[in-house]
């Protein structure tokens, strides 16, 4: 074989290895900015964010220099068309946000002191090298009475919730769901895993899940006094006693991080009631389309 012939075969083996390489990767539910990590911007962050509907405008610093966390000072946004406040940190890497937050929604005594005095319902979450702080600006009347402003901060919440999980961090949500004789059963796991490099270029990975349930009893709800279950997953199990149902026959069961974490784990219920057990195990739902409307 001539030389340029086995150069040409090896261009097309390699091409071939990059093809599966990739489609491999893209297979798992990685995208190209998770195979191949990069910091975010301030720039990509707010442009998704008015992408979503919450436009950001800048805010003055004045009366925010005690915010300061690591060193780092927030760039302070308010919403538009509403009073409440964003503060984003733009830390330079993965590894330095993680001093602060190790993992989704964590936070700490430093953070109550310093965001509390601004916002009594803030909410601090992470994606990649960015530290989100959702502050919104919702008097205690209206957070009594559940009114036109609370449904709007509620709105705003999970709008910004789901902006940081899915599209920061390239997350999703995953629904597991059972049925027996006489109950349904519903686990809703919010998750998310990602690979990222330190500060020498180690490659690392961060990974987290939080996770609701909720249960429905077929027949007649005013049939059933009280009830005992469990549910056990891959990661750990949560329990109940004496759990009543609503009048549409639903219960919220416990949730937490610690059931199940991604498409391929297996979760099992059991539950006992007037002297009565059922158990079944649950599967994941492929298409994610909630049936039970808790």
């Amino acid at each position: 074989m001539s030389r340029a012939k086995t150069v040409q075969s090896l261009a097309v083996i390699t091409l071939i290895f990059l093809m599966i390489a990739g489609s491999i990767g893209l297979s798992s539910g990685m995208t190209k900015e998770e195979l191949e990590y990069r910091p975010l911007t301030l720039s990509e962050v707010t442009k998704l964010f008015a992408q979503k509907g919450l436009k950001l405008e800048a805010v003055a610093r004045e009366g925010f220099e005690d915010t300061v966390l690591l060193g780092i000072e927030p760039e302070i946004f308010r919403i538009r068309g509403s009073e409440d406040l964003v503060w984003i940190y733009p830390f330079s890497s993965h590894r330095e946000r993680e001093q602060l937050a190790g993992h989704y929604w964590r936070f700490n005594d430093e953070m109550m002191a310093v965001f509390l005095p601004h916002s009594q319902l803030f909410q601090t979450l992470a994606a990649k090298n960015m530290f989100i702080v959702y502050c919104p600006l919702l008097d205690i009347e209206s957070l009594k009475t559940m009114g036109p402003d609370y449904a709007s901060y509620v709105q705003r919440s999970k709008a910004i919730r789901e902006l940081v999980l899915r599209d920061l961090n390239g997350g999703k949500t995953l629904v597991f769901r059972g049925e027996g004789q006489y109950w349904m059963v519903e686990v809703v796991l919010d998750c998310f895993g990602q690979f990222y490099k330190d500060d020498q270029g180690v490659l690392g990975y961060e990974s987290w899940s939080e996770g609701s349930s909720a249960a429905k009893y077929k027949g007649n709800p005013s049939q059933v006094e009280s009830f005992n279950y469990s549910l056990e997953g891959n990661y750990g199990s949560i329990s109940g006693t004496w759990h009543t149902l609503g009048p549409d026959g639903f219960a919220r069961l416990g949730g937490g991080s610690g059931l199940v974490r991604k498409a391929e784990d297996s979760c099992s219920f059991s539950i006992q009631w007037n002297g009565r057990r059922e158990t079944f195990n649950l599967e994941v739902d492929p298409f994610g389309m909630i049936r039970l409307p808790y």
